[in-house]
């Protein structure tokens, strides 16, 4: 993908199409605007956590921005070009509940080993309520962010070893109202 150009070749349409759900005019209409916010045609961990911080205003986003920037940069090179961006924006708006659910796995897997541990499970979660801050009223078995792990591995956690893998982690979520609406966090972009 050239850095510079304005427009997406036909060719990168073309190949974008296969790999997300957006449209040809789409995908040319958030290519200029990507270019517009990042010319570089990077987006750095710092620019992402910024645009974060506006959607957030009355918690810090800045632990959980980290951990979504980690699952936008497929390649680890420490920015997010065009095609990582869009992939991602094409699953979390878009995408199947499955889809949604293993991409959302790949925050919850600190370590990367392939389980999500009560400790990384306890990281993202307490990211999460100091992101939301006094946004959300939370229910007395979710005051905090032991209880809210708590209660998640009770739930997903179905042979009791305290690790969840990828197949628990989505037949169990696929239950829980409040995880699927919470996987819908970038829908309201496009």
């Amino acid at each position: 993908m050239g850095k510079a150009a304005s427009k997406l070749s036909r060719e990168d349409i073309n190949d974008l199409k296969k790999y997300t759900y957006f449209h040809s005019r789409e995908l040319q209409q958030w290519y200029k605007g990507f270019q517009r916010d990042c010319p570089s045609g990077h987006l750095t961990k710092d620019d992402f956590i910024r645009i974060h911080k506006q959607f957030f205003p009355f918690g810090d986003p800045t632990e959980f921005s980290s951990y979504a920037f980690e699952a936008f940069d497929y390649n680890n090179n420490g920015y997010i070009n065009f095609k990582e961006f869009i992939m991602s924006l094409s699953i979390t708006s878009r995408g199947t509940l499955e889809e949604k659910l293993k991409w959302s796995f790949r925050i919850y897997d600190r370590d990367k080993d392939g389980y999500i541990s009560y400790d990384d499970m306890l990281t993202v979660v307490r990211a999460i309520y100091k992101m939301i801050g006094l946004m959300a009223e939370l229910n007395s078995d979710e005051k905090t962010p032991e209880l809210r792990v708590e209660k998640i591995f009770e739930s997903l956690d179905k042979d009791k070893d305290r690790m969840i893998t990828l197949d628990e982690f989505t037949s169990g979520n696929k239950m829980d109202p409040a995880i699927v609406g919470a996987l819908s966090l970038y829908s309201d972009l496009v």
